[in-house]
């Protein structure tokens, strides 16, 4: 059995800023301490934010090697419109579904303060209370990183989000991440991360349709300076057209999101990115934990029971999606497609002068050559699509491209460019509920990678559960904080949810197992390995390990 950490003693420790916010925040974490280390209330170095000429990137790959020390990451040179996807606009829809038909406007103020204690009936009903997120305890601590600090929190176990097997955390980005500013938007700082609903192999048909359809999407908006949480469903208008009178609910493994000015984009892993628009969040009319419906009915609305609505107003997709299995866990015979990407993750790169980059990347499992794309932003002051990806020639443009050489189930990841000009890639690589590595590399590195079956922590293995995604939030208001968010997702099922779904909760197999989170877990509750936390981007064991 691999080491676990040690329980966390109860103390706090604040980033690299200090005052009444910050003493909120950090007073709902858990401090996670392993021996002495370096502390993260120093004050660290900013992430490097310098002007480099995308022409310095076709430099970055090393001169031909063997098959042995070939670079990690290699820029790949596209051809015509590979990997560009079109833009589909949903926003002359959207606009009359706001105008009206979803009325009752709502702002990230009322939706993440405002106690929702009857529904729509004026019946009590605590399922739509805010939720509350809470210090991580006990084994649920091994989810988080062996760093020297790090703060963290777990989701309400009074509403059972820390431990369901039907809802599954994914992506995650923040305002700090989408705001130039103090790292707010619309007055509040939060963080946003994507869920997708699992149906079971054993379901009957009654139960994966409608609102338990498989990978239905919501939303989580957690509000930073209180834990407080809801779920938001995302939605899509019927059609395109600027009279569309209805919606529907939005599917899709939700793997990767950025939130950038008042966009969040989600990733639709064969079609490409979607898009919703934070300002035309809604409340509908019909809400509470019995509703099962969805969409505009009788001149009403609901969705599947959640009082509050995200609209689609873009949808970017690809004119090739891959072949039918292709994003499964070994690709095609264990080959990307050459054509097409899987859109597993996503993440905003600031850096390296103007564009900005929306980064996203694939996750194979067993399969090595993901790639890595960053398509061009538009600033939130361009005259035309401000905040939306640039197009030329009615498609999306590719900043570069990358192949990850000998990285196999990449999982969430961060790329900027530092002051010497050389792109940094930072990734989660999954391993299922192993010691996930976190992997820093970049362009022209031929160090050897670490591997998923190390279980020595000092090696760069970082969260199990298996890390998702990872966010960076710079500053809060005047202060740099210099924060690398992350999240994992995983649950060690309980005996009932082993013997009732065996085909969805399987054993670890000892065999098989060694270094698993799960391995020899026997208990009629399941245990909790989802957590949502935040390092120090430049902790000595967050950087410079491979």
């Amino acid at each position: 059995m691999r080491r676990t950490l040690p329980q966390a003693p109860r103390r706090i420790t604040r980033i690299a800023a200090s005052g009444p916010a910050y003493d909120r925040f950090f007073g709902m974490f858990q401090t996670i301490s392993e021996g002495v280390g370096v502390s993260l209330t120093r004050r660290l170095r900013p992430l490097a934010f310098v002007a480099a000429a995308a022409a310095l990137f076709s430099g970055l790959t090393a001169p031909s090697a063997t098959a042995a020390d070939a670079p990690t990451m290699t820029r790949l040179t596209l051809s015509g419109d590979q990997f560009r996807m079109t833009d589909t606009s949903y926003v002359a829809a959207t606009n009359n579904l706001y105008n009206n038909h979803l009325t009752d406007h709502a702002d990230l103020t009322e939706v993440l303060t405002t106690e929702q204690t009857t529904n729509s009936a004026g019946a009590a009903d605590p399922w739509l209370n805010l939720r509350s997120m809470r210090a991580c305890a006990g084994a649920e601590t091994k989810a988080l990183p062996p760093v020297d600090r790090a703060v963290s929190w777990c989701w309400s176990s009074a509403h059972g989000d820390d431990d369901t097997g039907r809802w599954w955390p994914q992506g995650m980005s923040s305002t700090g991440t989408a705001d130039g500013g103090d790292g707010a938007i619309q007055g509040k700082r939060a963080l946003a991360v994507a869920w997708h609903y699992k149906t079971y192999a054993r379901d009957a048909a009654a139960d994966r349709t409608g609102c338990r359809t498989n990978n239905l999407l919501k939303l989580s908006l957690i509000d930073r300076d209180t834990g407080k949480y809801r779920h938001v469903l995302l939605v899509e208008p019927t059609s395109t057209s600027s009279t569309a009178s209805n919606f529907t609910f939005v599917t899709g493994h939700g793997g990767g999101i950025v939130w950038y000015a008042n966009y969040l984009y989600v990733t639709d892993t064969a079609g490409g990115i979607r898009v919703f628009d934070i300002n035309k969040l809604a409340k509908v009319d019909t809400y509470g934990s019995g509703v099962g419906t969805y969409g505009i009915s009788g001149g009403r609305s609901s969705a599947c029971g959640y009082p509050y609505v995200l609209p689609q107003v873009h949808y970017y997709k690809q004119a090739s999606p891959p072949p039918s299995g292709g994003c499964s866990a070994d690709a095609v015979e264990g080959v990307p497609d050459p054509d097409s990407l899987c859109y597993s993750w996503l993440s905003l790169d600031k850096t390296g002068g103007a564009p900005f980059k929306l980064v996203t990347g694939e996750w194979f499992g067993e399969a090595s050559g993901g790639r890595v794309v960053r398509y061009q932003l538009n600033p939130t002051s361009s005259a035309t699509y401000p905040g939306l990806l640039n197009l030329s020639g009615g498609k999306t443009v590719v900043q570069d491209a990358y192949a990850a050489t000998r990285y196999r189930g990449l999982q969430g990841g961060t790329t900027w460019t530092d002051a010497q000009g050389v792109l940094h890639f930072d990734f989660h690589k999954g391993c299922g509920t192993k010691p996930a590595v976190f992997s820093h590399t970049w362009a022209g590195d031929t160090r050897p990678p670490t591997a998923c079956t190390s279980n020595d922590l000092s090696t760069g293995n970082w969260a199990v559960g298996t890390p998702q995604a990872l966010s960076y939030w710079p500053k809060l208001g005047t202060e740099p904080v210099e924060e690398l968010w992350g999240l994992t997702e995983h649950i060690c099922p309980s005996n009932a949810l082993k013997s009732s779904y065996p085909e969805d909760f399987t054993a670890v197999d000892p065999a098989k197992g060694d270094g698993d989170a799960c391995l020899g877990y026997d208990s009629d509750t399941s245990l909790s390995l989802r957590t949502v936390f935040a390092v120090g981007f430049d902790d000595p064991a967050v950087q410079n390990l491979h």
